[in-house]
């Protein structure tokens, strides 16, 4: 096996282990590991696998919906952006999280066993690769129908039929693929298919976007850097190094600790109040809480700073604005 090939191997299992920290409900954030993973592949194949969604193309609007979440007496009302589906002759109405740090849709197991249950028929065989084949649904009004769809069995039960807030998978990068997209963050809803507002087109700005995966490029303190973008990590203003976390932190604050499991390990994310700003496309826009993680080695850490690699953000610094993601022409666009 070449040194690239192996390169890309320890990559796929970082992705893997990724997503099964999210399905877990665990850590919502990438580790400085993965991100520096990530960057030693670029000499591999870039190119994207087709996506197995296929969507109207169509100009359309999907609302969302966040849900919260409470730790150590702390409400968090941006834990996760959810996604109204619906099963084709299903009447519940159902979620899906929102997370492009997943390069591919996924439905959970054990929530399909439960739907399948009470309605029999309504949910294709599932194949010996534990891949959903011909499956249609909706993903806000629009009926969309998927070749082929991953199934992963997560930690929780199955459907609770008495609550409305139901999560039943994750909606990856493969539906944004090759596509453009506008994130209205006020107003709650993405619209599909969408185009930049001709007055700011020169406003726009180039961003990485490799293997379904988005990088920013972002000035921080007047020193340029490139941060992960990753609405699975919803909560996350910026999330760094130890060391430029309290480089940023206001003087004698003191940070609050946030914990998650992962196949039986404890971690920890520190978060810091900061009066920062991360300027983005033409936007300056402020950050209040500046987060690490309790783990990762100092040489990790090096490493991804030596390859510009600043952090991770996630929805929550665009709460007050506007983005929009042409991943075909690698153009995006910060706006009020």
């Amino acid at each position: 096996m070449s040194g690239v090939c192996r390169l890309c191997e320890a990559r796929g299992h970082a992705i893997f282990v990724l997503k099964k920290m999210r399905l877990f409900k665990t850590l919502q954030a990438l580790s400085v590991l993965f991100l520096f993973q990530l960057w030693t592949v670029t000499s591999c194949a870039q190119g994207n696998s087709i996506s197995a969604i296929k969507i109207p193309d169509n100009r359309y609007k999907i609302s969302f919906i966040w849900k919260s979440g409470t730790e150590n007496g702390h409400v968090e009302k941006h834990e996760a952006l959810l996604l109204p589906v619906k099963l084709l002759n299903c009447p519940k109405q159902f979620y899906m999280q929102f997370d492009l740090g997943a390069p591919t849709t996924i439905f959970y197991k054990n929530k399909l066993a439960s739907i399948s249950q009470k309605y029999p028929g309504l949910v294709p065989d599932i194949d010996t690769a534990a891949k959903l084949k011909e499956i249609v649904f909706s993903i806000g009004k629009k009926r969309v129908k998927a070749t082929e769809i991953n199934l992963i069995k997560t930690s929780e039960g199955g459907i609770d039929w008495d609550k409305d807030v139901q999560i039943i998978g994750t909606i990856g990068a493969d539906f944004i693929d090759n596509r453009s997209i506008l994130i209205n963050y006020p107003k709650q809803y993405i619209e599909m298919n969408s185009t930049i507002p001709a007055r700011r087109k020169a406003e726009a700005a180039d961003f990485t976007y490799m293997q379904r995966n988005i990088m920013f490029p972002v000035t921080v303190r007047g020193k340029k850097t490139m941060l992960y973008f990753d609405t699975g990590s919803s909560s996350y203003e910026l999330l760094t190094s130890r060391n430029i976390a309290e480089s940023f932190a206001e003087p004698g604050a003191s940070a609050t600790k946030s914990t998650a499991l992962s196949w039986g390990n404890t971690l920890y994310v520190y978060s810091l109040p900061t009066t920062d700003s991360i300027e983005i496309t033409s936007q300056k826009l402020p950050i209040t809480k500046v987060s690490y993680v309790e783990g990762a080695s100092e040489e990790q850490v090096n490493r991804m700073l030596k390859l510009g690699i600043g952090g991770v953000t996630g929805n929550k610094l665009f709460l007050h604005s506007q983005l929009f993601l042409d991943t075909k022409n690698k153009k995006f666009l910060v706006f009020p």
